[in-house]
């Protein structure tokens, strides 16, 4: 199939783009990558009047790092982080989540801002950036806002975005050099979206534990993270225990997911727990 007809505009600055989207009344949509977008198109998914292209403008391809960890523009792409051309605030978990997302050619295009505003459950950043406490920013009609990763998305493919919001870019503090880390996904075929996904951050006096393609916005496990900053060693009941913290955790979510769904997101978030203690494991897996 081949798209409706639209209007392309190639906007100059961030200020542009806002104007012309409120312009646009909410019949336009902003491109950074169009590694999903594109799609969306020629499915006829989404069929708006205007397209804003917002790749030409300076300010949403800087990265720099900051006091406390590193800034991202929001067309910052996969590839470069991949390529560890801009900072790393991380220890390694952002190169890796990149060259991990579909497929190079996707990386070459594809940005963090695109994915996050897209907000699709599957994509790996929007976990990630909750796991590492991002705060993600915008410009909009009424000025700049921000919010931290993991309140920036409501629902599938819904957030905080207004329609005339631009999201300019993220900040993610620096971990510790003795923090660990463990993300894990399954997935259908290598460079499809995961069918359940997890990521572990555990740092000194503080733990972080993420489950994402969840069919909605990604989900903290608070006392699955209190339990992994008392343990001090994986052991034989290690497993059974997250397993069980898991449960007790998402006991006051609201989820529509199968026994199996439940299944593959348990495994995962053990996968990605034994890795943060340094057992080898695939950081994904074919189902």
């Amino acid at each position: 199939m081949k798209p409706n007809p639209f209007n392309y505009v190639r906007a100059r600055s961030i200020s542009e783009a806002i104007d012309l989207l409120a312009s646009h009344a909410g019949e336009a949509k902003i491109m950074a990558g169009g590694q999903s977008l594109v799609p969306m198109l020629n499915l006829r998914i989404a069929a708006p009047d205007s397209i804003i292209d917002v790749t030409a403008i300076p300010e949403l391809q800087q990265s720099g790092e900051t006091s406390d960890g590193a800034y991202f523009g929001a067309c910052v792409t996969h590839e470069r982080i991949q390529r560890g051309e801009t900072p790393d605030p991380s220890n390694g978990l952002m190169p890796r989540i990149a060259a991990r997302i579909a497929y190079q050619a996707v990386r070459n295009r594809g940005t963090i801002g695109g994915s996050l505003a897209l907000a699709d459950p599957a994509a790996d950043w929007l976990t990630t950036t909750v796991a590492l406490d991002a705060t993600i920013e915008w410009t909009g009609p009424e000025g700049p806002g921000s919010c931290r990763a993991e309140d920036f998305v409501l629902a599938a493919y819904t957030t905080r975005l207004g329609p005339a919001d631009v999201l300019t870019g993220l900040r993610i503090p620096n971990l510790t050099q003795q923090a660990r880390w463990g993300t894990y996904k399954l997935t259908r075929k290598t460079g499809e979206y995961a069918h359940a996904m997890a990521t572990v951050v555990r740092s000194s006096g503080r733990s972080r534990a993420v489950l994402g393609a969840t069919g909605g916005a990604p989900i903290r496990l608070p006392q699955t993270e209190d339990h992994l900053t008392g343990l001090k060693l994986w052991d034989d009941g290690a497993a059974s225990r997250l397993a069980a913290t898991m449960a007790s955790d998402l006991q006051g979510v609201t989820l529509q997911i199968s026994d199996v769904h439940a299944w593959q997101l348990r495994t995962c978030l053990i996968r990605a727990a034994q890795m943060s203690f340094g057992i080898e494991a695939p950081d994904m897996e074919t189902i």
